[in-house]
């Protein structure tokens, strides 16, 4: 069966419009006669829900990835005027009680000893519809319902915010323009001289889209309410409670093992910097941190990023990306170009496809480039068709950086940060490609509890360095490289730290705080440098705009799972090539091959066989100390 693909080039906002305006009402109609049924037979209640519905949500996942990859009036028109219509139906399905207690119904007649990944589809779907409001009745379900519409709006106007403000900053000196997305931004404030230009960027990246202020305060207000009308003490709760972590205080704990770990090595960074050459007489500040910062890890290590960067050029990076994966998990990644290319959104997007033993079985888009003002900031990976062997559906993807475009030679060079965010994304999107699930509602990354999904993307990034990529590298530079790798690692971790206990604060609060100043203090705390009229916050997508509200300790807690995964490897013999082909195999067969199939810490436990353990990460890091066992 040959796979469809989205025609892209039909896909315009006056489309989507009729698409919407069709599909709404077929799918009203079609979630209708499910809930008319009350057999309990899993396939024909659960397979007839998706059926209803996936080419809905497809349609609105063409719309929300459109608005973020060519962003443009028409399409947030689109958003906004269908966004209270998607949430609505969402939420009428979510809440519908017929379908609730069919679900109910059929967990019952399935029993214990059924299919456990169908098992765990049916109680997510109990547990989702719980979260969701499903036992709320009269005004308080009425006030529930009005709070995620609200939320969905703020959302959205929070990260259209972000990239005009992104795309509207320009500033020029010396016959220079400089600007602050994230592409340039970061190179600048690593290598620029110029001490006023740093300056003038730091405070205009770190204030922008201040009408966000506002808007935070709102979702701040809207989420603990929402989680008041559903018993919790504050959305902090609610949010952990679908997660791996089995509560806020374990989170907290980790929290604080980690600060305790990293505060001494951290002060210890920072009076480096201090006692740079380099280093102001009036003291280090907020726009001296990252050139200061190179200049030191030039000097303790011999190589420039710039140096380094001239050795990851795209195209070899792709190349020893695809030649890692096919070592560790015995897969092929094709480009597919030509007549044979199916349509894209953009000229520059790119087109693969992964092949297991000749068999085609994923592809997925790459869309690598900074668009100022059309593609919002960051990098991601999303699916647009999950696997579903029923319909003989394979998993269809996408992968999204913001790195420069290519030079007037054609040639784009990657810095080392830039290259492990590669490898990062692609180890999300080998979840979604190699998934073994057959069941579209837990394949790849769908189910995959939120605390646990970027265990197989931080897993990747140990391997860009690794000799079997066949990047041209140097061996001299790889080891100074290497060398480096735990390079102010402790600041680092204070630095998410600080990120990831500013948002749980926020949502775990009796009464919403003043945001800025709790940011203050807890920054404050972990040593984050930041100018006074600092507005972070405006610019935090990810909690005010994303999936990450009141989870942005995720990326910590799935570390400790990650650094655990690759210490199997350490552990087998990291230059044995059978130990290591062996190990990723069993690797592919169970982080990447369940997925959401089953709970992340027992998909865990049969990789390594045991819970996962802190002190692989802090080895890893440099951060154990000196003399304690692990």
């Amino acid at each position: 069966m040959k796979p469809d693909f989205p025609r892209w080039d039909l896909i315009t906002p006056s489309f989507a419009r009729s698409e919407l305006d069709r599909l709404l009402v077929e799918s009203e109609r079609a979630v209708a006669a499910v809930e008319a049924d009350d057999s309990a037979d899993y396939e024909k209640f659960v397979w007839a829900l998706d059926d209803a519905t996936r080419e809905l949500w497809q349609t609105w996942g063409y719309v929300m990835h459109l608005l973020g990859v060519m962003n443009s009036q028409e399409w947030r028109d689109v958003q906004e005027d269908y966004q209270g219509k998607m949430v609505e139906f969402t939420l009428r399905v979510s809440q519908s009680e017929p379908i609730y207690a069919r679900a109910k119904a059929v967990r019952a007649a399935m029993g214990d000893g059924a299919d456990k990944i169908r098992l765990r589809i049916v109680d997510k779907m109990i547990e989702s519809a719980e979260l969701a409001g499903v036992g709320l009745t009269g005004e308080r379900r009425e006030r529930f319902n009005e709070i995620q519409a609200e939320l969905a709006k703020l959302g959205a106007d929070f990260s259209n915010a972000v990239i005009d403000a992104t795309a509207a900053f320009k500033y020029e000196k010396d016959g220079k323009t400089y600007t602050i997305d994230d592409a340039a931004y970061m190179e600048t404030m690593r290598e620029c001289p110029d001490r006023e230009v740093r300056e003038k960027l730091l405070r205009a990246r770190s204030t922008r889209a201040p009408e966000n202020v506002a808007r935070i305060r709102e979702e701040l207000a809207l989420r603990r309410e929402s989680a008041a009308l559903l018993g919790f003490g504050s959305y902090a709760d609610l949010s952990v409670a679908s997660k791996c972590a089995p509560s806020v205080a374990a989170v907290f704990k980790m929290i604080d093992e980690l600060d305790a770990a990293t505060v001494a090595p951290a002060a210890a960074e920072e009076r480096e910097l201090a006692e740079l050459p380099e280093a102001p007489a009036d003291g280090v500040m907020p726009w001296d941190v990252k050139f200061l910062s190179e200049r030191l890890r030039e000097a303790k290590y011999s190589y420039s990023e710039d140096e380094l960067k001239r050795h990851f050029e795209l195209e070899d990076v792709l190349d020893g990306l695809f030649r890692m994966t096919k070592f560790l998990f015995g897969v092929d990644v094709v480009e597919v170009t030509g007549g044979d290319k199916p349509s894209t959104w953009h000229p520059d997007v790119r087109f693969f496809t992964v092949r297991d033993g000749g068999e085609d079985v994923a592809h997925f888009y790459f869309d690598p480039y900074v668009r100022l003002g059309q593609k919002r900031g960051g990098a991601w990976m999303n699916e647009f068709r999950n696997r579903n062997d029923r319909l003989g559906a394979t998993p269809l993807s996408l992968m999204v950086l913001n790195i420069k475009a290519p030079d007037a030679d054609g040639k784009t060079y990657m810095p080392m940060r830039e290259v492990e965010t590669l490898f990062h994304e692609f180890g999300h999107n080998l979840q979604c490609l190699l998934t073994r699930v057959g069941e579209e509602d837990a394949a790849g990354i769908n189910l995959v509890e939120w605390d646990a999904v970027e265990v197989a993307s931080q897993f990747m990034e140990n391997w860009c360095l690794d000799n079997r990529t066949g990047i041209a590298l140097p061996e001299d530079l790889k080891a100074k490289v290497k060398a480096a790798r735990n390079f102010r690692a402790a600041t680092d971790c204070r630095r998410q730290l600080a990120f990831a206990k500013t948002d749980l604060l926020l949502h775990g609060a009796d009464e919403v705080p003043d945001p800025n100043e709790l940011k203050k203090t807890v920054f404050a705390h972990f040593g984050t440098p930041i100018v006074p009229e600092d507005l972070f916050l405006c610019g935090f997508t990810h909690i005010f705009a994303g999936a990450y509200s009141a989870g942005y300790y995720s990326y910590k807690w799935s570390e400790v799972m990650s650094a655990d995964c690759y210490g199997a490897f350490e552990e087998a013999g990291l230059d044995d090539d059978d130990a290591v082909r062996r190990v990723g195999r069993a690797y592919r067969d169970t982080i990447l091959a369940k997925g959401g199939g089953e709970n992340a810490l027992a998909v865990f436990r049969s990789f390594r066989g045991r819970d996962p353990e802190i002190a692989a990460l802090l080895r890893q890091q440099g951060l154990l100390p000196e003399g304690s066992a692990e």
